[in-house]
């Protein structure tokens, strides 16, 4: 999590797991969303909507 060691980041909450070695699967990078009040970590999902509502 990049928020503990830069105060200022824009990447609040945000984490990424590497994965670089795995028997049966892919590797690569998991971005996940923290949240501390729980201790817990969940999926990233991108808080973008280009649409319109209406």
């Amino acid at each position: 999590r990049d928020e503990v060691y830069n105060k200022d980041s824009t990447d609040k909450g945000m984490a990424e797991i590497i994965i670089s070695k795995q028997r049966n699967g892919p590797t690569g990078t998991i971005k996940l969303t923290f949240l501390g009040q729980y201790t817990k970590f969940e999926n990233h999902t991108a808080q973008t909507y280009t649409g319109s509502f209406g």
